[in-house]
């Protein structure tokens, strides 16, 4: 066997070898559903028992509808988030009843009703139009990713539960904000339904000359962590969780 031989079915392997662990690093992993966007050169693998909903709903009147940012009582979130451009909605869906209620006796001979909410959950995918932030603003802020992350924050009757921060997914630098606390919540699309536990996170990217933004809700805190895994595939690099860490429930 000559030298160039040699040579050529080494890198035969090699490349082999490549493509082998890209195939792998592509693959989705157990109970997760792809979506893709050629344009953005991005990947999720999101929850399987979650569903698509129409992105386009979540702006009304020009403004984000949803975690209780309403354009009557925010004014400020209103302008903050007019220039988002919803482009994935995923929801969990309702099954059964919208609320369950035990009883079981209490310490002084009563009753002690118990009402437990079914459980909700939702995954908004935006990008930031920055030419829309400099024609309202005629300059775009140079901490543009940091604010949509913490518009969490800013949602009248939401509390900080993590302090925001900035951490990478491979090279991609992301800002992080959590939230708690009781929101008008709403479905997208419908009618707020009162007041609710709620736990929310912004996640904001600047990727590929695009500002993404994710915005994660849910009433229950287990559920919130589980769907922040949801994981990401920028480019080429390899898929990793959105967020790899859990938030705790600041009453606990």
């Amino acid at each position: 066997m000559t030298s160039l031989l040699r040579i050529r079915i080494v890198v035969a392997v090699f490349f082999l070898t490549v493509a082998s662990l890209s195939a792998k690093a592509q693959a989705p992993a157990a109970d997760t559903t792809e979506w893709e966007n050629e344009a953005l050169k991005l990947r999720l693998f999101y929850p399987s028992d979650l569903v698509k909903g129409d992105a386009a709903q979540v702006m009304q009147d020009g403004h984000l509808a949803l975690f209780g940012i309403s354009g009557a009582a925010d004014p400020k979130l209103v302008e903050t988030t007019r220039c988002l451009r919803p482009l994935l909605l995923l929801e969990l869906p309702r099954a059964g009843a919208p609320q369950t209620t035990s009883t079981q006796p209490s310490a002084d001979g009563g009753t002690q009703v118990t009402v437990t909410p079914a459980v909700t959950a939702n995954i908004l995918l935006a990008e930031l139009d920055v030419e829309c932030v400099i024609a309202e603003h005629e300059s775009a802020s140079t901490s543009l990713l940091g604010e949509m992350a913490e518009i969490v924050n800013k949602v009248p009757g939401m509390k900080s539960i993590a302090q925001p921060a900035t951490y990478t997914i491979g090279w991609q630098k992301v800002h992080m904000a959590a939230a708690q606390g009781q929101s008008q919540t709403a479905a997208a699309g419908s009618q707020p339904s009162g007041l609710s536990q709620l736990y929310t996170m912004g996640l904001s990217t600047n990727w590929n000359s695009h500002l993404l933004v994710w915005y994660f809700s849910s009433n229950s805190i287990d559920t919130l962590n589980r769907i922040t895994k949801t994981t990401v595939r920028f480019g080429r690099d390899q898929a990793a969780p959105l967020y790899p860490l859990s938030i705790g429930n600041a009453t606990r």
